[in-house]
């Protein structure tokens, strides 16, 4: 008998973190979903853009910060536990430095195929304008998390 209700608890506490992780994946995947609602809405707004330029400026949006994230994940290769430098190898460092010179790298030729595609369906001033926008959104998301 104390075995069938110790079998149940530990189903039934494996249940329930099961659930506390998915509750805090969702948490966390709404959070992605109102944080990008956010930016397009305050680009949006920025920018001026009309109907017409919107339905074909953010699928090529969504591409580059799509092809971003790929290639950053790419580069980076599996994640290790974050070390603060002073407790780094001199070689561990020098890997950090090259792989973040090699994302800076690849996310400017990212921006510059996508300038091109960008300046076909909106103006030239309105892309200008995007990456001075995108700077100062993240500056917004910052003071708002109080850093």
């Amino acid at each position: 008998m104390k075995t069938k209700i110790l079998m149940l608890m530990m189903v039934l506490i494996g249940a329930m973190s099961t659930a506390f992780a998915q509750e805090k994946e969702h948490k966390k995947e709404n959070k992605k979903e109102v944080r990008k609602a956010q930016k397009i809405a305050f680009i949006t707004e920025r920018l001026e853009l009309t109907p017409e330029e919107s339905k074909a400026f953010w699928p090529l949006y969504e591409a580059r910060d799509k092809e971003r994230k790929e290639t950053i994940k790419r580069i980076k290769g599996e994640k290790k536990g974050k070390k603060k430098i002073e407790e780094m190898t001199d070689a561990e460092v020098k890997e950090l430095l090259n792989k973040t010179l090699e994302i800076r790298q690849a996310n400017l030729d990212i921006d510059k195929k996508y300038n091109e595609k960008f300046m076909s369906v909106i103006s030239p001033k309105k892309v200008a304008k995007l990456y001075h926008l995108e700077k100062e959104f993240k500056k917004h998301r910052k003071q708002e998390k109080g850093h």
